[in-house]
């Protein structure tokens, strides 16, 4: 069986990255308005966060795209693991190591401290970001890495156990909600120092260990041992389906809203990504963005669609490089709007900018991603090969 392009996960891939992005700056506006307003409890907060929550669908979106896409393109076809590790974790792992060094540097020079660039300090900051990804949003890129080193497995057992490919998504669905239930109710309440060194360590840095997302990789693996026949399935069903999302998002909104107003909860845990109605709700988005890509694909080479499946290819091949390139345009926004702030810019005129912040740093990525997968060896900072007309995108 040979190699299968799927254009509408390039759609996907295009949408959910801006998605990320909205996430990224919408944080900031966030915590502009708690201390514009000197509450996290004003109307203005309480909306943006509202809409954070509900943008809280892209990590799980991502990591099911990045199981369809493997298992897809290995579900039927000879694989060999030594060859899959060496190709997938040299694309992935350089532009790891490089993007943790340029972090470092870029936080060093930009915030400097007086033991920064101490060699002891120095060091452990880049023993430490490395082992943890925790430099930025780096962390992504650390699942996918324990992704690639476990997906033979998961390969092996899925070709052994078709027949039983439903039951195993039930019971990884159930799993998900429960580890959700676990994060969101037991786990913010128990202190590391109660617990062994292994527990306190999977505790601390559970929103950076694969176990915690095992669902999603699982789903999209699934999905593509049987895509056509769900693809069918979800054109029949595609009503009910934007139906469920469109009640779901006020849904959401309002279990936001009752975590806040009515339990009290702070909010970092009431717009947790890690809490089990977000298992439901990024499934419901997820297959609402595939549906679309789905629809997208039968016209995009239709003349009128042809401006806008450009710029989907183009948004596409970028994603990772955008991904791993937002960190900067990012902070230059931040130190903008605060200037702003700082000469008594009117309170509309500091939201208004919001929109207009997510589309700066969405195309800044995208400039620079592009640009930089046209020069050797540059092009695999970005997680590509030095060919422009290759339409696989490393992220994802």
């Amino acid at each position: 069986m040979g190699k299968r392009h799927l254009y509408e996960i390039d759609l996907m891939r295009a949408f959910i990255m801006l998605a990320v992005l909205s996430v990224h700056t919408t944080s900031f506006f966030l915590s502009m308005s708690k201390h514009m307003a000197n509450t996290d409890l004003s109307p203005t907060f309480l909306t943006i966060g509202a809409l954070l929550t509900s943008l809280h669908f892209t990590r799980e979106s991502f990591m099911f795209i990045t199981g369809l896409v493997l298992f897809i393109t290995y579900y039927r076809r000879p694989f060999r693991t030594i060859e899959f590790w060496k190709k997938r974790f040299f694309l992935i792992a350089v532009p790891y190591i490089v993007w943790t060094l340029s972090y470092i540097v870029f936080k060093g020079l930009n915030q400097p401290t007086n033991d920064y660039w101490a060699p002891a300090t120095l060091w452990h900051d880049v023993l430490h970001s490395l082992m943890t990804g925790n430099q930025y949003y780096l962390y992504y890129v650390l699942l996918t890495m324990q992704l690639y080193l476990v997906f033979p497995i998961m390969l092996q057992c899925l070709r052994k156990l078709e027949r039983y490919h439903l039951h195993i998504l039930l019971a990884s669905f159930v799993l998900q909600l429960l580890l959700m239930a676990a994060c969101k109710f037991v786990l913010p309440h128990v202190h590391y120092a109660k617990l062994p060194t292994v527990m306190a360590n999977a505790d601390r840095y559970r929103s950076e260990i694969f176990l915690t997302y095992q669902f999603w990789f699982v789903a999209g693996g699934i999905l593509a041992c049987h895509y056509d026949n769900v693809c069918a399935f979800i054109k029949r069903h595609s009503r009910l389906v934007l139906i469920a999302l469109c009640c779901a998002v006020p849904i959401v909104w309002a279990h936001y809203l009752f975590d806040r107003l009515i339990l009290h909860e702070v909010e970092s845990i009431s717009e947790a990504v890690l809490q089990p109605i977000m298992v439901p709700y990024s499934l419901l988005v997820t297959a609402s963005l595939w549906y679309t890509g789905m629809r997208w694909s039968v016209r995009r080479l239709e003349a009128r669609w042809q401006p806008f499946s450009r710029f989907v290819q183009l948004a596409a091949n970028t994603s990772f490089g955008i991904f791993l390139i937002q960190p900067f345009p990012i902070v230059y926004m931040e130190k903008a709007i605060h200037h702003l702030d700082h000469a008594g810019i009117p309170t509309w005129l500091h939201y208004s900018l919001w929109p207009f912040c997510i589309l700066f740093v969405y195309f800044t990525g995208m400039f620079f991603a592009h640009w930089l997968s046209k020069i050797p060896y540059l092009a695999y900072l970005v997680g590509r090969k030095h060919q422009p007309s290759m339409h696989k995108s490393t992220f994802a």
